[in-house]
């Protein structure tokens, strides 16, 4: 299979690999660019509910730096768990539609109490899709009957992640149409047609590496796992404006040193 543009352009060794790179490099919170100059492997984690945490307690190692999307799974885990906590952490939270909101913040399920524990512990990054956080009351929810409000629902953000959402060092903005995935055949009859969340930030940090890798001097770029990321269709799907065909496809012929360990 021929590789896709993004790969074409960073693994040419006839092409000058800086501009892609450092650019993708510059698009993360400056924390977790520091972070990346100092770590060893990048762990990127899916939403799959077959993931559980002996797993994960085997998996992680103290030079790892973790990403995780939206309302992630077993936030207490990477709160505070000993082999998590200490690690470097970016999350990504997907801008829902044309709406207000983000996947993952409030007024939507969310694990604002874990994350403010992360930031006390290692350093911290937040990547939002499309536009900074904006905010949003209960009312500004197009669909909340999506996702009712509980009482157990935490609704205001705490003054250090008020913080920490208005700091350049710690927050970032990252289009779903960044140049990183201007290969991905999106659904134009499918209103926000774009990449998944995990697909995006994949893509981002494989371009990232490199700029680390010359950064270091180093032989090879940091290697990349990806723990549930599924390559086939046995895996529910819940919003047809992913193109999980081309996901799969991608993600069936990684690069070197990237690792997907298949969960279901």
């Amino acid at each position: 299979m021929m590789r896709n543009t993004l790969q074409n352009l960073l693994y040419n060794s006839n092409y000058d690999q800086s501009d892609p790179s450092t650019a993708a490099f510059d698009t993360l919170p400056i924390i977790i660019q520091k972070a990346l100059l100092q770590q060893q492997r990048i762990v990127l984690i899916a939403n799959n509910p077959s993931i559980d945490t002996a797993s994960l307690e085997a998996l992680l190692q103290p030079t790892d730096m973790l990403v995780l999307f939206n309302d992630f799974i077993h936030a207490d885990f990477f709160a505070h768990h000993p082999s998590a906590k200490d690690l470097p952490k970016l999350l990504f939270f997907r801008k829902i539609g044309d709406s207000l909101l983000h996947f993952g913040m409030p007024p939507r399920s969310n694990n604002l109490t874990a994350m403010l524990d992360m930031a006390k512990h290692a350093p911290f990054g937040i990547l939002f899709g499309n536009t900074d956080y904006q905010f949003p009351l209960p009312s500004d929810d197009p669909r909340p009957n999506d996702d009712p409000i509980t009482a157990s629902r935490v609704l205001e953000i705490p003054e250090l992640l008020n913080e920490l959402l208005h700091s350049d060092e710690h927050c970032r903005v990252l289009s779903e149409q960044d140049s990183v995935v201007a290969d991905y055949p999106i659904f134009a009859d499918i209103h926000s047609s774009a990449p998944t969340s995990g697909f995006l930030l994949y893509r981002l940090l494989l371009a990232a590496r490199l700029h680390v890798q010359q950064r270091q001097n180093a032989a090879t770029p940091l290697s990349i796992v990806m723990l549930g990321f599924n390559n086939d269709d046995k895996t529910a799907h819940f919003w047809d404006g992913h193109n999980w065909a081309f996901e799969r496809q991608e993600l069936a012929t990684p690069p070197n040193s990237v690792e997907i360990i298949r969960q279901y």
